[in-house]
C-alpha cells in the first residue's frame, strides 16, 4: 500500500469515526417498558389532575388511515351483513324507535341499537365512507335530540326498566355503549352538543338514589364502561362533581377488585377494564393489579387453549374447559377493547400481546371469509359449523355455530367494534409528545409532535403474517420527537436500519424501542422482527400441542365446504322470538342466505414431533399473497406451515357434530405417516388448533377419550332437549313407516 493510500485510508477511517460520534450525539436509542408519565402530551386530551397521567394516549378519530388486509377487513365489514344491518335487522327500523324519537318513546329500547351503532360509526369514521357517516348522523342526531330536560336521554323504557333484572328502577346499562358512540362521534367532529348531553346525564345520575342505582345483572357488572366515560369528560370539562360520581359508579360496581364476581363471558372481557379505570383515581395498586389477577384466575381455569379465549358458552361451567368450548363473538370483541384500555391506562405491554393473539388468531374466524355471516360461537377445535343443536355440551341452546346474517342478535349486533377499535390503537401518542406504533398493520398516521409540527408516517408491512416493518416519514424541515416501536413477548431480537443503516440495538421482548433523534422528510425506518416456529404444550388441556409462528397460532389446513340454507330467518324460528326477526323479501332472503360448513378433508390428526427439537419439524412455506388483500379469506393462506402427522381413527365427532374429547398425549397412531398443511387458525373456519402428539414408542398410550363432564341443565335446556329429542324419535318413526 502506497503512503497516499495509507493517507486516504486514514482519512475516511476518520470520517467514519467522526459521522459515527455525530450520529450517536443525534440520536437516542433505548429500550424502555412504557413512555414516561412525567409530564402531559400538549396536543392531545389526557388526563387531568387528580387522575394519574396515562403512558399512552389515543389519538381522535380519523388520525389512522389502516391500510392493506386490516383495509379489507374494514371495507368487508362496511359491505356485508355488519354494514348492512340497517336493512336488515329489525332493531334497526326507525319507524317507532325510540333511539331516534325525540320523547323516546317506542319499541326496542335496549341494547341493541348502541351496541350496533358503536361499531357502525367508528367503521364509518375509520373508513370516511360517505353512506356510512350519514347514516351515523341519523342517528346520533336523534339520541341527541332525545335528552330530556332532567338529564335522562334515550328510550324512556329504561327509566323504570320492565326487564327481569331492573324491574322498576333505571337500567343504565343501554345507555352506556351508546356514550362510547357519542365520545367518539365527538372526537370526530368535535360537535359540543355531546359534551352538553353528557355534563347533564351525569347530573340526572347524580341524583338517583343510591338504592335504585346501578342493581343487578348487566349494568352492575359493566358499569365500568360508564365510569370510563365519565373521565372521558371530566378530561375535557374539568368539573370536579365528576370526580364524586366516579366514587359513587366504582362504589355501587359488581367487586371485580376482590375477585371474579360473575362468570358471563362477556361480563368477564368487559368488567374486567373497570378495576385498572378506577386506579386512575384511587392510586390504590389493588385496583391495578385486580385485572391482571382476574385474567389469570379466568385463563388459568378456562384458558388453557390456543386462540387467546377461554371456554364461556354462554358461562364458564367447572370441567367444560377443552379446545372444543367455545366462546361468544362479543366477549372475542370486548376483550379486545379490554386489552387496548388496559394498554392505555397501565402501558403494559403484555395487554397488547394478548390483544393481539385475540385479533388475529380469533375474530377472523367468527364470520365467512366475504363477512356475509357471523356465529354465535367459535371455539379452537371445531370440526363442523352448522345448524344442530349442541347444548349441554356447549352451554347455548340453538343454532349457535351456523354462520347466520339474521340471527345471533347480541354478537350481530356487538360484534362491529373489534376491528375499527384496532385499527384506532394502532398508533398511541406518548406524553413526551411523541408516538408510538404499538400494533403493526400497514397505515398511515398524521399526528402533531415535538413541538407541534405535524409528521405523516406511512407504515408497509404485511405483519403479522411477515417480519419486516418499514415506515416512511413526511414533514416539513428537521423535528426532533421519539418514536416507539413495539418489541412482542415472542421476538428475542429484533433488527433496526435507519436510513438503510443498520443501527445495533440490544432488545428485550415486551418493551418499546425508542428512538429520539432530529427526523428530516424522507427519513425511513426498518425494523424486522424474527418470527421462530415454537411448540405449546397445554398440560391442563390433555397436554395437547399448539404450534405458533410470531403473533400466529397454526391450525389444521381443512377443506371447507359452504351450504347455503335457504331462507336464513325461517330455519331460525324454533329459537328466533319473533320480536327479533325482520320481514324480509324472498330476494333479501335469497341475497342474505345462512352457512353451514362442513370438512371436506380429514380432520382427526396428530402431530409426529422430534423429541429433541420439536419446533424443527416444521418447515414455514409463502404462499404469494392475496391481491385484494383478505388475508384472512380463504384456507389458502399467504403463510403455512407444513408438518408430520398420522390420523386417529378413533377421534370422531359426537351426535351433534362436535369433535369429540382429546385424549392425553402421547398417544399411539398406526396410520401412516403424512404431510400435512397448516394455516393461521385466524383463516380457518374449521380447526383444530390443539393437536394430539403421536409417539408410537414405549411413552405413547393407545386413544382413550375421557368420560364427558355432566352438565347441570336449567328449566329451559332440559325441556328444548326433551322436546328435541322426541322431535327425532318422530322423525325416525316417521322414516321407518314411509320405508314400509
Amino acid at each position: 500500500m502506497t503512503s497516499t493510500q495509507t493517507r486516504t485510508l486514514g482519512g475516511q477511517l476518520l470520517l467514519a469515526f467522526l459521522l459515527s460520534a455525530e450520529l450517536a450525539r443525534a440520536e437516542s436509542i433505548t429500550t424502555v417498558p412504557h413512555p414516561p408519565t412525567g409530564r402531559g402530551n400538549a396536543f392531545y386530551v389526557g388526563n387531568r389532575e387528580p387522575l394519574l397521567p396515562s403512558p399512552l394516549l389515543k389519538l381522535p378519530v380519523g388520525a389512522i388511515e389502516p391500510q392493506g388486509w386490516l383495509r379489507k377487513q374494514l371495507e368487508l365489514e362496511a359491505a356485508g351483513f355488519f354494514g348492512q344491518l340497517p336493512e336488515l335487522s329489525r332493531f334497526l327500523i326507525k319507524e317507532n324507535n325510540p333511539w331516534l324519537s325525540p320523547d323516546g318513546e317506542g319499541e326496542k329500547f335496549w341494547e341493541e341499537v348502541p351496541y350496533w351503532l358503536k361499531g357502525y360509526g367508528n367503521l364509518a369514521y375509520v373508513l370516511g365512507d360517505p353512506k356510512l357517516l350519514a347514516e351515523t348522523r341519523v342517528w346520533v342526531n336523534g339520541v341527541i335530540g332525545s335528552q330530556r330536560e332532567d338529564g335522562w336521554f334515550g328510550p324512556r323504557a329504561n327509566i323504570k326498566s320492565p326487564r327481569v333484572h331492573s324491574t322498576g328502577k333505571p337500567d343504565l346499562w343501554p345507555n352506556m355503549p351508546m356514550l362510547n358512540v357519542l365520545q367518539s362521534y365527538h372526537e370526530y367532529s368535535g360537535d359540543e352538543r355531546v359534551l352538553r348531553l353528557m355534563a347533564k346525564y351525569f347530573e340526572w345520575q347524580f341524583a338517583v338514589p343510591d338504592a335504585d342505582f346501578l342493581p343487578p345483572l348487566w349494568q352492575k357488572q359493566r358499569a365500568g364502561d360508564n365510569l370510563a366515560s365519565v373521565y372521558w369528560l371530566y378530561n375535557r370539562t374539568g368539573d370536579p362533581r365528576l370526580l364524586e360520581l366516579a366514587k359513587k359508579i366504582f362504589g355501587k360496581t359488581a367487586n371485580w377488585t376482590e375477585g371474579v364476581p360473575d362468570w358471563h363471558n362477556v361480563n368477564i372481557t368487559q368488567a374486567m377494564r373497570g378495576t385498572p379505570t378506577y386506579y386512575l383515581q384511587s392510586r390504590e395498586a389493588r385496583h391495578l393489579a385486580a385485572a391482571e389477577r382476574n385474567y389469570q384466575t379466568v385463563w388459568g381455569l378456562y384458558g388453557q387453549v390456543p386462540g387467546g379465549m377461554f371456554g364461556g358458552d354462554e358461562n364458564c361451567r367447572p370441567g367444560f374447559v377443552t379446545a372444543r368450548q367455545a366462546v361468544e363473538t362479543c366477549g372475542i370483541v370486548e376483550l379486545m377493547h379490554t386489552c387496548e384500555a388496559i394498554l392505555k391506562v397501565s402501558g403494559n405491554l403484555g395487554w397488547a400481546d394478548r390483544c393481539e393473539d385475540v385479533a388475529f388468531n380469533s375474530l377472523p374466524a367468527t364470520t365467512t371469509p366475504d363477512f356475509r355471516a357471523l356465529r354465535y360461537l367459535t371455539a379452537p377445535n371445531q370440526v363442523v359449523s352448522n345448524s344442530s343443536n349442541k347444548s349441554p355440551r356447549i352451554q347455548n341452546l340453538g343454532p349457535k355455530y351456523q354462520m347466520n346474517p339474521h340471527a345471533h342478535r347480541c354478537c350481530q349486533l356487538n360484534m362491529g367494534h373489534g376491528w375499527p377499535y384496532f385499527a384506532e390503537h394502532l398508533w398511541l401518542a406518548t406524553p413526551d409528545n411523541g408516538l408510538a406504533f404499538v400494533f403493526y398493520a400497514q397505515s398511515k398516521v398524521k399526528a402533531k409532535v415535538g413541538d407541534g409540527a405535524e409528521v405523516s408516517i406511512t407504515a408497509t408491512t404485511q405483519y403479522p403474517f411477515d417480519e419486516d416493518v418499514g415506515l416512511t416519514l413526511t414533514l416539513n424541515g428537521a423535528r426532533t420527537f421519539p418514536l416507539y416501536l413495539r418489541i412482542p413477548k415472542w421476538c428475542a431480537q429484533a433488527e433496526l436500519s435507519i436510513n438503510d443503516r443498520p443501527v445495533k440495538v440490544q432488545t428485550q421482548p415486551q418493551t418499546l424501542l425508542r428512538i429520539e433523534r432530529e427526523w428530516k422528510n424522507g427519513d425511513r425506518v426498518r425494523i424486522r422482527l424474527p418470527m421462530q416456529v415454537s411448540v405449546r404444550t397445554w398440560a391442563a388441556n390433555a397436554r395437547s400441542v399448539s404450534i405458533d409462528r410470531g403473533p400466529l397460532t397454526y391450525s389444521l389446513k381443512i377443506g371447507e365446504k359452504y351450504v347455503p340454507v335457504d331462507g336464513a330467518v325461517a330455519i331460525t324460528r324454533e329459537y328466533l322470538p319473533d320480536a327479533w326477526r325482520r320481514n324480509l323479501s324472498k330476494e333479501q332472503l335469497a341475497a342474505w342466505p345462512a352457512f353451514e360448513i362442513y370438512p371436506t378433508t380429514p380432520w382427526n390428526y396428530g402431530l409426529v414431533l422430534d423429541p429433541q427439537q420439536p419446533a424443527a419439524s416444521f418447515t414455514v412455506a409463502k404462499n404469494k399473497w392475496p391481491a385484494d388483500h383478505n388475508a384472512w379469506g380463504s384456507v389458502e393462506a399467504p403463510i403455512q406451515i407444513k408438518a408430520k402427522g398420522r390420523r386417529i381413527p378413533e377421534w370422531q365427532k359426537d351426535e351433534t357434530d362436535l369433535v369429540g374429547l382429546l385424549a392425553d398425549s402421547p398417544v399411539k397412531s398406526a396410520e401412516p405417516e403424512e404431510e400435512i398443511t397448516l394455516i393461521p387458525m385466524g383463516a380457518a373456519r374449521l380447526r383444530i388448533a390443539a393437536f394430539p402428539v403421536i409417539d408410537n414408542g414405549p411413552a405413547g398410550r393407545p386413544w382413550q377419550a375421557p368420560p364427558e363432564p355432566v352438565a347441570k341443565l336449567n328449566p329451559r335446556q332440559a325441556a328444548a332437549l326433551k322436546a328435541a329429542a322426541e322431535k327425532k324419535a318422530a322423525a325416525k318413526e316417521t322414516a321407518a313407516g314411509s320405508r314400509k
